[in-house]
């Protein structure tokens, strides 16, 4: 504790020393002209600490900028107002500490807004618990600790872990390799994500964590430890610059192919907008999960208002999308005036009883005598703004949908949804809080493939592969096991058997292989190929049927043996009329007499016209006879004229001339 208030002091004495004096002076001067001009209002001041070298400090900035000025000109009656008191960090995190100090003694703020935030800044949700001032975050890390003056005004980034399990269960991945930036607060979310994959049958083989100073040679080398792995699912759950330069590698070892799939989560997806091209050339094919913000003309009116704005003060800088982060701030404000308003609150604060660190010169924070109430007004606020519904529950955000993207080109293509009332759903229906069916658009992977990964690797090297044998067989022709007299060991034998170490020897690699009897009392074939889905054998070799609802866990080969479709039936030698059997006498006089009425219906319609149909009565009845006995043999052929005599029946012979795929033939009929 002496170790962290002395670093404590250096810190304040350098932020004392250096930054901001101009700032709050300017900020003084403000102020004192704003209490000249309106005494009717009472000024709250509230401190904003961020960035303003990253792009989510310029556009939270602007975006608080043009919050606290939309809602004082919606709601002008109000007796409060908001006076932003703003810490730039200039790059340097740490002075987050210096600066909270300098909000909560020397300003006075009432409230502190902090847009990115780290494990280690919750450090100053400690300090704001003391000192009863609400701290507001619209960073999605997730904090576990407890701390009651913290409030999370954005999506919680855990929320997503299942629906990254869900895509995992949509295409029958089970096992998957978790890569993620080495830092306190992911290493604290670990847990959390191997109880949720656990709880959706999902097996994390596998956690790679690769520091932000990581360079290329170090991960080149953890991502060559994957290609060793059987595991070709992997999940990246890092910042945009660390996941930039992983695929960046995986590139350059070939894996960004057809054989991998790359889910990354949110915290990539959030800001992957704002890379340059290059970036996006290295991902091709990956699916993520995006903060989802519902289209409204709320939204579409501010952000063509924030582009021009935003394009007037940064004129250097080319203008891109609005990051949910801004999108986040510009709620935040809303609910936090809307709060203050409410617990109409004094200006004038009274000092309250400072808490010790026992550092020489260093005054106790002052402790706000309006935090509880603040607090409590903000838990409370229920609205509708640019991200759709604003709630809090647990002092956390209430929104839980993820967009699922496909980066493709430059862009990030949308190819469905997940919710947790829905599971995976191509649309969500806003009005009727509805959902489509729970399937997604087409995905192109990695390699520009449209066929999804199998989701495992065929490695060679040092794996001696599990090969399943249903001992169960009825057919030890195809597939058996017996006693081999000279070795005492149990041999395999059988034609599938023959066939499986033919096909390995012409794969022309070392492949180590052993066959595994499966025992089940059952005898079900099904059994054994789920357990080559779970992993327990590689491969099974035997007479197993293929069925639809097999191939949904595994791949089979194509069939190399020809049943076809057979029947048998008993010959008794002894009635010469036995090929009469299959049907019955009903059914033979029913048939003759269809045979009889076709003939019939024929001579009626080309009496009237054909010749061949006219003559005599003996003619006509031989005609409508030999219709029908024709049908029984000749396909799609009549003769022409018949002669029925007293003596003799002669036929003319017409030759017909028939195409076939070989060549023309000649038929007599």
């Amino acid at each position: 504790m002496k170790i962290h208030g002395f670093i404590l002091f250096l810190l304040l004495c350098e932020f004392h020393g250096q930054p901001y004096p101009d700032e709050r002076k300017n900020s003084k001067q403000k102020l004192n002209a704003s209490e000249d001009s309106n005494q009717e209002f009472s000024t709250i001041k509230i401190g904003l600490i961020l960035d303003s070298k990253s792009w989510v400090g310029k556009v939270v900035l602007s975006c608080i900028t043009m919050a606290i000025s939309d809602f004082y000109m919606l709601n002008g009656q109000y007796k409060t107002r908001i006076a932003l008191e703003t810490r730039n960090l200039s790059g340097e995190p740490l002075h987050s500490i210096a600066a909270t100090f300098d909000l909560l003694e020397n300003a006075e703020a009432r409230a502190i807004i902090i847009p990115e935030m780290s494990s280690e800044d919750l450090f100053l949700a400690a300090l704001c618990d003391k000192a009863n001032v609400p701290l507001l975050s619209v960073s999605s890390i997730s904090s576990f600790n407890e701390h009651p003056y913290f409030l999370q005004l954005a999506q919680d980034e855990t929320t997503q872990f299942n629906g990254v399990a869900a895509l995992l269960r949509a295409f029958k991945w089970r096992n998957v390799v978790f890569i993620y930036e080495d830092a306190a607060d992911t290493r604290q979310i670990l847990s959390h994500l191997h109880d949720t994959f656990r709880d959706n049958d999902v097996d994390t083989v596998h956690d790679i964590g690769i520091t932000l100073r990581a360079t290329d040679d170090q991960i080149i080398k953890k991502l060559h430890n994957l290609r060793t792995m059987r595991t070709s699912t992997i999940i990246v759950h890092a910042s945009v610059y660390l996941a930039s330069q992983i695929f960046k590698n995986a590139k350059t070892l070939e894996m960004m192919s057809g054989n991998f799939a790359w889910i990354v989560t949110s915290k990539t997806m959030n800001l992957l907008d704002f890379q340059d091209s290059a970036v996006f050339e290295t991902i091709q094919g990956v699916v993520g999960l995006k903060s989802y913000i519902p289209a409204s003309s709320k939204l579409r009116d501010f952000t063509l208002r924030w582009r021009r704005e935003f394009q007037l003060g940064q004129i250097d800088l080319e203008i891109r999308e609005l990051n949910v982060f801004g999108i986040w701030a510009y709620d935040a404000i809303w609910a936090l005036a809307e709060a203050i308003e409410r617990a109409s609150v004094d200006i004038f604060p009274n000092r309250g009883e400072g808490f010790g660190l026992n550092l020489t010169g260093l005054a106790p924070i002052r402790v706000s005598n309006i935090g509880s109430a603040l607090l409590s007004k903000i838990r409370s606020i229920k609205f509708t703004g640019l991200g759709g519904e604003f709630q809090l529950r647990n002092a956390k955000l209430v929104h839980e949908t993820y967009e699922i993207v496909n980066v493709i080109g430059n862009l990030g293509k949308r190819v469905g949804f997940w919710k947790p009332a829905c599971g995976l759903t191509k649309e969500i229906h806003p009005f009727t809080n509805s959902c489509s069916s729970n399937s997604l658009e087409t995905i192109i992977w990695p390699g520009f493939s449209k066929t999804a990964p199998k989701g495992w690797l065929v490695q060679v090297d040092g794996k001696r592969f599990k090969i399943g044998i249903p001992v169960n067989s009825r057919f030890h022709e195809l597939i058996g096991l017996h006693n081999d007299e000279q070795t005492n060991e149990t041999a395999l034998s059988g034609f599938c058997a023959e066939v499986f170490t033919l096909a390995i020897k012409r794969l022309n690699s070392n492949i180590a292989y052993e066959f595994i009897p499966f025992y089940n009392h059952n005898g079900s074939y099904s059994d054994l190929v789920y357990q080559v889905y779970l992993q327990t054998f590689d491969a099974a070799v035997g007479d197993i049927t293929i069925t639809s609802n097999r191939s949904q866990y595994v791949d089979f080969t194509l069939p190399f043996t020809e049943l076809g479709v057979g029947m048998v039936a008993r010959v008794d030698n002894k009635d010469p009329w036995f090929f009469l059997k299959p049907l019955s006498v009903d059914l033979w006089i029913m048939s003759a007499c269809f045979f009889i009425l076709t003939g019939f219906i024929v001579w009626f319609i080309e009496h009237p016209t054909n010749e061949e149909f006219q003559g005599s009565l003996a003619w006509q009845i031989g005609t409508i006879l030999w219709f029908a006995a024709s049908s029984l043999v000749y396909a799609n052929s009549f003769p022409k004229r018949f002669t029925i005599g007293p003596r003799n029946v002669k036929r003319n012979c017409q030759t017909q001339r028939r195409g076939n795929t070989s060549g023309d033939r000649e038929e007599m009929v």
